[in-house]
C-alpha cells in the first residue's frame, strides 16, 4: 500500500502547509501568476475527486458543484459566486485524505473503472490514478509555496 501511504505523506503537507498561510493571503493573484492560493487548494480537491472516481466509480464525488470554481480553466476572476472559504477547504482536503484510505485500500492492483490519459501516457489502474493525483497535488504544493511567499513579499512592500 506504499501509493496510498504516498498520497496521505503529499496531503499532510498540502494540508499543513495550507494551514499555515494567512487568510489575507488566500485571494491574491500576483502577477505572473494564473491563480490564487485558495483556488490551488480546490483544484486538488476537484481533480483528486475526478481521478478517484475515474479510478472506481462507486467512489461517490463529494461537492461536484466545486468543479465550477476549481475545474481545469477556470479562474478566480470569472467566478459569479462565493468560493468556498479557506477552512471548508482545509476540511473537505483533510476528509478526502481519510476517504481515500478506506475506499481504496487493498484496491491498488485493480484495473480502473475508466482509463485516463494524457497524450500517450495511459493510466488504467486505481494505483496508476492514484500516483497521478498524488504527482499533480505535488505540482500543485509547489505553486501554493510560491504563491504564499511572492504575497508576504506583495503585502510587506505594501506596508
Amino acid at each position: 500500500m506504499g501509493t496510498l501511504r504516498q498520497f496521505s505523506f503529499s496531503r499532510s503537507s498540502t494540508i499543513r502547509t495550507l494551514e499555515r498561510i494567512a487568510v489575507d493571503k488566500w485571494d491574491i493573484q500576483p502577477d505572473g501568476f494564473s491563480n490564487t492560493i485558495r483556488w490551488n487548494a480546490g483544484h486538488v480537491f476537484v481533480v483528486t475527486e475526478i481521478l478517484l472516481n475515474k479510478a472506481d466509480h462507486s467512489y461517490t464525488m463529494k461537492n461536484p458543484d466545486w468543479s465550477a470554481f476549481f475545474a481545469p480553466g477556470t479562474r478566480p476572476s470569472e467566478w459569479s459566486e462565493e468560493a468556498p472559504s479557506h477552512q471548508v477547504l482545509i476540511d473537505a482536503l483533510t476528509e478526502q485524505k481519510a476517504k481515500t484510505r478506506e475506499e481504496f485500500f487493498g484496491k491498488s492492483n485493480q484495473p480502473a473503472s475508466e482509463s485516463f490519459s494524457i497524450g500517450s501516457h495511459i493510466m488504467g489502474t486505481v494505483d496508476s490514478l492514484i500516483q497521478f493525483a498524488t504527482w499533480h497535488e505535488g505540482s500543485h504544493l509547489g505553486i501554493i509555496q510560491s504563491l504564499d511567499k511572492i504575497t508576504q513579499f506583495e503585502l510587506s512592500n505594501k506596508l
